[in-house]
């Protein structure tokens, strides 16, 4: 059997040598993205898609506000570069609306708080910058309040699950600090004692890795 060149083993080293300076920097920045904890702080802006909406023998008048801002503080945990665990608490803020009932204006309040836990599936675009979708559950807590003729009515509170789920953007100006920016949705937040409404999130947050 005719042994190989040596020219042809020179560039085998040589190629070797080459794949490995590129494949080592690589596995060193997804060694780094693993394990990883984050902390977070994030604020925006949430909208009750049905909350002006009339309903049957009640009518929505002026001075309906279905927005209000939400902020938020969440932690999470990188397994890898491309899948996480993320919880945290969600205030929604406050809805609020006029309404007409037999020829009298009852104003309504609607006040929402939550913890939720999702699950976060991230694509890289680089080192710093990546997409991420992400789906979990909420346990809801809702306030809610009628005042007629200026006198407020008692605050009523139910708690429920949800689902919520969402996507966004993030970039990184260091290795451990960086911002996002998504849109989040809670389909049918309430029950038939308070109401139900789509509510969409649109937020900015601050990441700390650590």
């Amino acid at each position: 059997m005719r042994a190989l060149p040596k020219g042809g083993s020179a560039w085998s080293r040589a190629l070797l040598i080459a794949a490995i300076a590129v494949l080592c920097p690589l596995t060193a920045r997804a060694d780094e993205e693993s394990g990883r904890w984050y902390l977070g702080a994030g604020a925006g802006q949430s909208t009750g898609k049905q909350f002006c909406d009339t309903t049957a023998g009640v009518t929505a008048v002026a001075n309906c506000d279905d927005s209000a801002t939400s902020v938020r503080l969440f932690t999470g945990y990188q397994i890898n570069r491309y899948l996480g665990v993320e919880g945290g608490y969600l205030r929604l803020g406050k809805f609020t609306a006029d309404r007409a009932i037999g020829g009298t204006t009852v104003t309504d309040e609607f006040k929402t708080y939550t913890a939720y836990l999702e699950g976060v599936a991230t694509l890289p675009l680089g080192d710093r910058f990546g997409v991420y979708a992400k789906a979990g559950g909420l346990y809801w807590s809702i306030k809610t309040r009628g005042t007629l003729a200026g006198v407020a009515g008692p605050e009523d509170s139910r708690g429920g699950f949800d689902l919520i789920g969402g996507a966004g953007a993030q970039f990184f100006f260091t290795r451990t600090f960086g911002i996002r920016a998504e849109y989040e949705f809670i389909p049918k937040l309430g029950d038939s004692t308070t109401g139900e409404v789509d509510v969409g999130i649109v937020s900015a947050s601050l990441i700390w890795k650590f």
